[in-house]
């Protein structure tokens, strides 16, 4: 899609009945209650968990008196960013390892959001992947405001130390985005996660616009 003369890239993970969720998650379930032949319209119920396919966690996901889902301000979901692609370093990434792909692409300007390639898209890979708790001290130096991974997770710690480091910090965390076509460089980044009262967390739709064609 072109908007503006620019290309749009849809990274959102689709929700599906069947699809991959983070291990002990709901499974999605989605059900035709009308019918267009019997009803004259179709209808359908859906049930999910609120971390299911590409979504934002809210504050209150980790923070006992953290913002829920529908309070966060959708600004704070739109700005520029750098897309790092971090495959080839492993399974538990640094501060270190993002100094070495931020330095090999050397951006000038102002970056809000941070978007990580790490691969660590598969169930099989989920229990592998984490980024350490130094990444966050890493993104306030840098006054990133967003941090999106295309894994199903940040972290695989049982008392996930860098989410609740980000969350306090007033980071914004975008997890499971689909960035498998998508190279590294810069962008601008608009995810907005759906407006529900008092969650912990939402179902989002993320695209990335390119700079120039």
């Amino acid at each position: 899609m072109i908007f503006e003369g620019k290309r749009v890239i849809d990274i959102t993970v689709a929700i599906r009945q069947g699809m991959p969720v983070y291990p002990g998650d709901p499974e999605p379930v989605i059900e035709q209650i009308c019918s267009i032949g019997k009803d004259g319209f179709t209808l359908s119920t859906i049930f999910m968990g609120s971390h299911t396919g590409t979504h934002v966690d809210a504050p209150s996901h980790v923070l006992e008196n953290g913002i829920s889902i529908d309070m966060l301000c959708p600004g704070s979901l739109i700005g520029r960013a750098i897309l790092l692609d971090v495959r080839c370093m492993g399974s538990h990434i640094c501060a270190g390892h993002l100094d070495t792909a931020w330095k090999a692409i050397g951006p000038e300007n102002k970056i809000d959001a941070l978007l990580l390639k790490t691969g660590a898209s598969s169930i099989e890979e989920a229990g592998n992947f984490c980024l350490k708790e130094d990444i966050a001290a890493w993104m306030s130096n840098k006054k990133i405001k967003i941090l999106g991974v295309d894994a199903f997770s940040i972290e695989n710690e049982v008392d996930l130390p860098l989410h609740r480091s980000l969350l306090s910090q007033g980071v914004n965390i975008v997890e499971c985005l689909d960035l498998g076509k998508v190279e590294e460089g810069i962008y601008t980044f608009i995810c907005l996660p759906l407006k529900i009262i008092d969650c912990d967390a939402a179902p989002a739709r993320a695209i990335l616009i390119e700079d120039q064609l």
